[in-house]
């Protein structure tokens, strides 16, 4: 048995559907007046409405019935296309008649052209909207298609991410385990400082990897927290600053897009630079869009000696376009007064 809810989409388009078969009757009842064939305008549009539109209540019912919006099989349509013109041409000139109180015209002359011409018009209407259907049917397909494509490039996208982050964290681990270890027995308390904030990362990290969405506020406390565990590390050697509006706090984004760009600054930016340097990260919005900052005082773009410096960058962008297409990107230049700033623009409500 057929579903309500498919029935209800299939015979919704069925008004406008008839809607196009009346302005295609008055066409033939223009061109039949044209040619002097019938009576006057008004009684070749009667007539012409009346046969035209059963015909098309008997095409497009079962039509709808039988195989829905899909593309109908070419035999059994052209059956039901070749039944229904014989029923219609009989009973449209029939009610055509009785309507306007003509004689019952079904001489055989009269009758075979009215059959002729009715079937004419059904050949040319169902020929033209058979292939209308079939190249939308396509125009369909495509876009199924490209939807499906779309939706594995972002699955790969974010399988790559999850990769990246997989080797990046055991390494991150790693590092700062070992300074915990190095520093309790040199000073306990920035110890017991650097396991809290870990503790925090990796807590706001495997949150972050269950999701399909993180809120800015929840990214900016997982910056904090890895940016708390690098300042210990590296000292003085490291300042930062995270600015977020409250008005902003709750806007979504995917989970741990930024991460990697501090990452990249810190390790291929600021880590190299004997004095080290700092790293200031900013939103705000601009023409509907979310702009993130990610600015720091390194080496600068080109300067670092260390390779890989564009495989996170690489990876975000690969994130951003599969998420968002052209409506995101990622831009990185060098600032004027040394270092580098990453931008990221993401559509706002997306």
């Amino acid at each position: 048995m057929i579903p309500r809810a498919e029935l209800r989409a299939a015979f919704a388009t069925l008004p406008q559907r008839g809607l196009y078969a009346a302005v295609f009757n008055t066409g033939v009842a223009i061109i039949l007046s044209a040619a002097h064939f019938g009576g006057d305008f008004v009684d070749n549009l009667v007539y012409s409405q009346c046969i035209g539109l059963i015909a098309w209540l008997l095409i497009d019912v079962p039509r709808l019935l039988l195989w829905r919006d899909e593309r109908p099989p070419l035999l059994p349509m052209i059956a039901l296309v070749s039944v229904s013109m014989l029923c219609a041409s009989l009973g449209g000139t029939w009610l055509a008649s009785r309507w306007l109180g003509h004689p019952w015209p079904w001489s055989v002359g009269r009758g075979t052209a009215a059959l002729l011409i009715s079937t004419v018009a059904a050949l040319f209407a169902v020929t033209y909207f058979y292939q209308r259907g079939r190249a939308l049917h396509m125009e369909i397909a495509a876009a199924r298609e490209k939807s499906r494509a779309d939706t594995i490039e972002r699955q790969v996208a974010e399988t790559q991410l999850r990769l990246l982050q997989a080797q990046i964290e055991p390494h991150f681990l790693f590092n700062t385990l070992a300074n915990v270890h190095a520093l309790i027995p040199l000073d306990a308390a920035r110890a017991q400082q650097m396991l809290g904030h870990l503790d925090g990362f990796l807590r706001a990290a495997l949150a972050a990897a269950r999701k399909e969405h993180n809120t800015l506020a929840d990214e900016f406390a997982l910056l904090r927290s890895y940016l708390e565990i690098l300042a210990i590390r590296m000292g003085p050697r490291l300042s930062f600053s995270l600015s977020l509006p409250d008005e902003l706090a709750g806007l979504k984004m995917p989970p741990m897009l930024l991460q990697p760009l501090v990452e990249n600054a810190i390790t291929h930016g600021l880590e190299p630079k004997i004095e080290g340097g700092r790293i200031d990260v900013s939103c705000e919005i601009q023409n509907g869009a979310l702009l993130i900052k990610v600015a720091d005082t390194g080496l600068g773009l080109g300067a670092s000696s260390m390779k890989g410096s564009d495989v996170g960058l690489a990876h975000v962008r690969a994130r951003l376009a599969a998420v968002y297409g052209d409506a995101g990107f990622l831009k990185i230049e060098n600032n004027s007064s040394g270092g580098a700033t990453v931008t990221v623009k993401i559509p706002v409500g997306k």
